[in-house]
């Protein structure tokens, strides 16, 4: 079986349209937990597809006007029916 191809920060800011800042403080706050990755001396965050789809969630509620916490309540809530 093939491994997941596994994003970058830039790709995700990209995709999502949101800073870097607000990535890794939502990252702070324990939404997701990045795969590290160490290429050489080097560490790397990469992002799985999971990660992407909970966050594009929490992102979508929070333009509809929720708060984070409840966005993020949301998000995992409806990511674990889908399982």
């Amino acid at each position: 079986m093939a491994e997941a191809r596994l994003l970058t920060s830039k790709e995700v800011i990209r995709k999502l349209d949101i800073s870097l800042r607000q990535l890794y403080y939502w990252e702070l706050k324990g939404i997701i937990k990045p795969k590290s990755v160490l290429m050489g001396s080097r560490e790397f965050k990469r992002y799985s597809d999971q990660d992407l789809h909970v966050l594009k969630k929490v992102k979508s509620y929070l333009d509809e006007g929720y708060t984070l916490a409840r966005a993020i309540q949301k998000a995992h809530k409806n990511s674990n029916q889908g399982n």
